[in-house]
C-alpha cells in the first residue's frame, strides 16, 4: 500500500488466478476484495483413477480515507491486480 496526498495506491499479486474469480468492493470508505477459485480433474482409463481437486482462495478487507469512487481504477493484468483509490 501507497498512502500519498491524492490517491491510496494497492498492489496484491494473485497468481493462478483470472479476472473473472476477482470481486472488487470500492466504497467511499472501505475496500473488500475476494477471489476465488476451483480446480477439478479427473484421468480414468481402463486400470487407472487420477482425480485431483484444488482450491485457491484470496480475503482482504480494510477501511480507507474518504475515498473518490467514481475517480478510482481498479486494473488486473499479467496477475497483479491494482487499485488507484483517489481521496476526497
Amino acid at each position: 500500500m501507497k498512502n500519498t496526498k491524492k490517491e491510496v495506491v494497492f498492489e496484491f499479486p494473485l497468481p493462478g488466478f483470472e479476472k473473472e474469480d476477482i470481486n472488487v468492493k470500492l466504497t467511499k470508505d472501505s475496500l473488500i476484495i475476494k477471489a476465488q477459485k476451483k480446480h477439478k480433474k479427473k484421468i480414468q482409463k481402463k486400470d487407472f483413477f487420477h482425480f485431483e481437486k484444488q482450491k485457491q482462495n484470496f480475503f482482504y478487507a480494510t477501511t480507507l480515507p474518504s475515498i473518490n469512487t467514481k475517480k478510482s481504477k481498479i486494473d488486473f493484468k499479467k496477475g497483479i491486480l491494482k487499485i488507484n483509490a483517489v481521496k476526497k
